[in-house]
């Protein structure tokens, strides 16, 4: 499986996902949607390897990530009540992916001048950061991809190690567990979290056919598909 065959199944699922979420389907959508933020994340990851210029991949998923603020916005905050075109308050998804490539970026910088005790501080402020923007999956999401990054940068068996991250931070996104409750009851498995969880682990397998090989070149469809399907959708949910 190509990187192409990988990026159509994530902007199918992608489109499933917020095609549910903005016109208020049945909860079905979003479950399928869950597999697309981990395809995108793995994508990004082997983006961060191959490019030629991690500084100008970089500058489009920031260019990218403003001009999808009001399609997002548009879409996700017009029955929320929430205030329209705020591009510093539940932000979406380019701003993570931005955030979560900078980091690596600067992670990569200091392993090479082997400045080891600096690498903390990129990583919290892309966090903090991804936090104070209320980023889509927030700082979690920042982490997510910085780890799927540089295990291959360091591990030798990438795709084992990309998986291995990949199911932690599923779990950990999905924890399908209640915690303890005030009245002293234990605790009990959420069954909604475990569909979740295991909607977004099918990523698994698909990620472990992968080739390697590029297949098609659609760069600048999968940016702007992003911004275009909001729209529309916004447009959808405004007529009805």
């Amino acid at each position: 499986m190509t990187a192409f065959n990988i990026k159509v199944i994530a902007l199918i699922t992608m489109l499933i996902d917020h095609t549910g979420a903005v016109l208020d389907l049945p909860m079905g959508f979003r479950v399928v949607g869950r597999l697309a933020f981990p395809l995108f994340v793995y994508l990004i990851a082997e983006a961060c390897h191959h490019t030629r210029s991690m500084e100008k991949l970089i500058l489009r998923l920031g260019l990218f990530a403003l001009i999808s603020e009001i399609p997002f916005d548009l879409a996700l905050n017009q029955r929320t009540g929430m205030p329209l075109f705020d591009f510093f308050n539940r932000t979406n998804i380019f701003y993570t992916l931005t955030l979560g490539v900078a980091c690596v970026y600067l992670c990569k910088k200091m392993l090479d001048k082997k400045y080891w005790l600096l690498l903390p501080v990129p990583v919290i402020g892309a966090v903090w950061l991804a936090q104070w923007l209320s980023t889509d999956y927030g700082g979690i999401g920042v982490l997510f991809i910085v780890s799927m990054a540089m295990v291959g940068y360091l591990k030798e068996n990438v795709k084992v190690w990309q998986l291995v991250v990949l199911a932690v931070f599923c779990i950990w996104i999905y924890l399908p567990f209640d915690s303890v409750g005030l009245d002293g009851t234990g605790m009990t498995i959420n069954l909604g979290n475990v569909i979740l969880l295991v909607a977004s682990l099918v990523a698994l397998p698909i990620i472990w056919v992968a080739n390697g090989q590029r297949g098609r070149s659609m760069k600048w469809f999968f940016y702007a598909a992003y911004p275009v399907h909001l729209l529309v959708l916004a447009g959808i949910a405004w007529l009805i």
